[in-house]
């Protein structure tokens, strides 16, 4: 078992007053921890999770049992580096190098002494398009910002943590950017790869499905034998063997044609290689935070992602049996991967063999009402964050959990001035559910990276 830290709860008289207060999460090696976090935009899902990943990387490395840990990133902020940019330099006005040495950390701060010249001389918009999981890049907003309930202490010292930043490994497929600005805004533990599916990690009815072949289709049946059947793996192989079953001397069926189609959408297509050694899925690893990059950087259609997020799980699943590593994906807005067969398949699989292989999912959404029940039924501990987005999930929750009805209570703002200061009060606070068996009022733990 590890234990993370989770945040603030209520003082609890039958402990030691310096953890009174503290809450620890218990998760099992021998069994998934499957955790859903739910709440309207805003009250701080995303950064949330950022400070579970961080405990969950620390908390398993220092057992001794590193895992293998999946975020999957939907978009980038462009507000992230405007804050850096204006903190660096209401801080330097107010404070001295030492002072700033003392509350920052000297490498930090001269890490963003050099980050903010190179934005604000940089004339052809090569950064400032940081991650919603720059888990690389220290966060120097949690120690700048101060506590809604208590401006004495800012939101990373109220948790008794500093900013830091973790070894991050980023993933992009088809770059729009260069790796090296991607890496530079994603901070220095930060290492961008770009990313490319290996022939042989594609079954055919991956590419089936990506070139849209008619199951019933005699290309389709050809195509299959080969790739599947054969375990030609090839473009240029496949349409050797295709190309030799061609009797008409009047020129290529549209059979051969259809095939040849789709191999050279594989052979032309950047996102793809022969080299299994260049594969991506040879590069995840448990020494490192592993961050698909689903965002604006990626030049990637859903139906893709949903594919990648697939073989993904696929592999994760192979990893486990043979290793016997913990393994943990972390999935924001979980919903937009139930719209796709496959992305729907990933989770369902998570689901379903996670628990006995230590397949993890942590993920968030808005909404439960598109949300698959299994989701809520198969997660182990559910989060609130702020306030929850509808009736409908209130009634949801009310079915699930024994307590929720005694425990959470949600006050209604009886004016505009009201909701923004309990808007703004509740940011990064909610509720716990441990097991589904005891809910309780929650600060949860700020993000050491921004």
């Amino acid at each position: 078992m590890v234990r993370i830290n989770l945040g603030i709860g209520r003082a609890d008289p039958t402990k030691r007053f310096g953890e009174r207060t503290k809450r620890i999460l218990d998760l099992k090696n021998d069994e998934a921890n499957h955790i859903t976090l739910l709440g309207k935009s805003g009250y701080g899902k995303t950064t949330i999770m950022r400070g579970m990943i961080e405990e969950i990387y620390s908390s398993y490395s220092d057992a001794g049992i590193p895992p293998i840990i999946i975020v999957i990133e939907r978009k980038v902020d462009t507000s992230k580096p405007k804050k850096v940019v204006e903190i660096y330099h209401e801080e330097s006005e107010n404070l001295s190098s030492a002072k700033a040495y003392r509350k920052y950390g000297e490498g930090i701060w001269n890490y963003l002494e050099h980050y903010v010249k190179e934005i604000e001389k940089d004339k052809e918009l090569k950064y400032g398009l940081m991650g919603d999981f720059a888990i690389g890049f220290p966060n120097i907003l949690g120690k700048y910002t101060k506590m809604a309930s208590d401006e004495t202490k800012s939101l990373l010292g109220r948790h008794g943590l500093s900013p830091a930043a973790y070894p991050a490994r980023r993933f992009v497929f088809r770059p729009r950017r260069d790796l090296e600005n991607i890496a530079f805004d994603n901070g220095p533990l930060t290492e961008v790869i770009n990313s490319k599916l290996a022939y042989p990690d594609l079954a055919f009815e991956i590419i089936a499905d990506m070139n849209n072949l008619g199951e019933q289709t005699r290309y389709s049946a050809i195509l299959k034998n080969i790739w599947d059947i054969s375990k030609i793996r090839d473009p240029k192989e496949v349409l050797l063997i295709a190309g030799s079953s061609e009797t008409s001397n009047s020129g290529p069926s549209q059979t051969y044609l259809r095939i040849e189609e789709t191999m050279n959408r594989l052979k032309t297509d950047v996102l793809f290689t022969g080299d299994i050694d260049n594969s991506f899925l040879t590069k995840l690893t448990n020494k490192k935070i592993n961050i698909l990059d689903f965002s604006q950087n990626s030049e990637l259609e859903t139906y893709e992602e949903c594919l990648i997020f697939k073989l993904v799980v696929q592999n994760a699943i192979n990893v486990a049996i043979k290793y016997r590593i913990p393994v943990f994906f972390v999935v924001d807005e979980v919903q937009n991967f139930m719209k796709d067969k496959n992305g729907k398949w990933a989770i369902d699989k998570i689901l379903r063999e996670g628990r006995s292989l230590c397949i993890n999912l942590i993920c968030a959404t808005q909404y439960t009402d598109n949300l698959p029940k299994d989701i809520l039924i198969g997660s182990s501990h559910i989060g609130i964050m702020g306030k929850l987005a509808s009736n409908t999930d209130t009634k949801t929750l009310e079915k699930l959990i024994p307590d929720f009805r005694d425990v959470v209570d949600f006050d209604e703002p009886g004016s505009l001035s009201e909701w923004e200061n309990m808007k703004r009060k509740l940011r990064f606070r909610g509720y716990f559910s441990y097991n589904k068996d005891y809910t309780e009022h929650i600060e949860y733990r700020q993000p050491q990276s921004l």
